[in-house]
């Protein structure tokens, strides 16, 4: 994790639940957002500086600071109906999870899962970051990537190495979404872009950190697929450019996992699917960006009416495809007319 960007100040500052030096108000607080724990001191008569800020995306998934100051023994138990990403912004944590045991770091975050008991001991100034992520969703995620029922509790591998290449965008994904929801002015709970930004983390968490049904997921990935399919899932997200489509939403559509698909499209397009709908996308806003001034509402609008929730990464991502900004392609429509 970029830990240097993402602790520039307190993140998500303005979704701020409590602040507290009293243990038992802090351990109420969090119990509200998680699930009731034990919580104690590691050092007696130490004095608690804790804080919890929270903000959910739509209705699965919400981004959490939690800092408790000095080091605290947590005893959640069960987490019952959620999973829980935790990344460690400094220090460190002792983590247990069923017969699993690491020491989280901001290099290595932690990935307990519900069905497995929890216990964890953080040390003194170790603030974390957490993605809590609802069980029911992700389990609904898993079952569109695989295209089949699970039958088997999800279980992820309690060790998220976060400078795996492998998680490289789940891991810019978060640190993007922590950015936009500090700035408040792109992504808003609840909206179009929220659902579409909810469907890509959990997508992304399960096709790149480990579990008990990872090898599933890649199990059909050297089976060959027509370039029909390819054709049809690029028919479809064409069709569907203005949604929140999401990698789940076209294995659904075409019947087929997600490795498959993005083997295939690799075989047959030279590029992934969700690489074909982003550059499908650009097209898109370039398009209306030339046409008549009603046809649309500016940059800003038609970049989000394409589900591009951060205008610098939209704004570099159009000029690396077009070879100039937005804003340029939106004067020489003007001056064309």
């Amino acid at each position: 994790m970029e830990t240097a960007a993402i602790t520039a100040g307190l993140p998500l500052q303005r979704y701020r639940l409590f602040e507290s030096h009293d243990m038992d108000e802090a351990r109420e607080s969090v119990a509200r957002v998680f699930c009731p724990h034990g919580l104690t001191m590691l050092r007696p008569r130490t004095e608690l500086d804790a804080c919890h800020h929270s903000a959910r995306l739509h209705r699965d998934v919400s981004l959490n600071y939690v800092q408790y100051g000095p080091g605290v023994q947590i005893e959640p138990g069960f987490l019952q109906d959620f999973f829980l990403l935790q990344i460690p912004l400094r220090g460190g944590a002792d983590i247990r999870c069923g017969a699993q045991r690491i020491e989280a770091t901001p290099q290595l975050a932690s990935l307990p899962s519900p069905t497995e008991p929890l216990s964890m001991r953080w040390a003194d100034d170790s603030p974390h970051l957490i993605v809590r992520l609802a069980r029911p969703a992700l389990l609904s995620r898993l079952e569109a990537l695989l295209q089949a029922p699970v039958r088997q509790a999800l279980v992820f591998e309690l060790g998220v190495p976060l400078d795996n290449p492998a998680l490289a965008p789940l891991v810019h994904f978060i640190d993007y979404l922590r950015l936009t929801l500090d700035a408040g002015n792109a992504l808003q709970a609840g909206s179009r872009l929220a659902e579409h930004a909810e469907e890509y983390l959990m997508s992304s968490l399960l096709m790149s950190a480990g579990h008990n049904h990872s090898r599933a997921l890649a199990g059909d990935a050297q089976r060959g697929l027509l370039p029909r399919v390819v054709r049809k899932a690029q028919e479809f997200m064409a069709a569907h450019a203005e949604q929140p489509v999401s990698l789940a939403d076209v294995c659904r559509e075409v019947g087929c996992s997600a490795r498959a698909l993005q083997l295939a499209f690799r075989q047959h397009a030279d590029q992934g699917p969700m690489e074909f709908l982003r550059e499908l996308r650009l097209d898109r806003v370039r398009a209306e960006l030339l046409a008549p001034p009603q046809g649309h509402g500016g940059v800003r609008e038609t970049a989000q009416k394409y589900g591009f929730l951060h205008l610098g990464h939209f704004a570099a991502q159009y000029r690396s495809r077009f070879g100039e900004r937005p804003s340029e392609t939106l004067a020489r429509g003007t001056v064309r007319r």
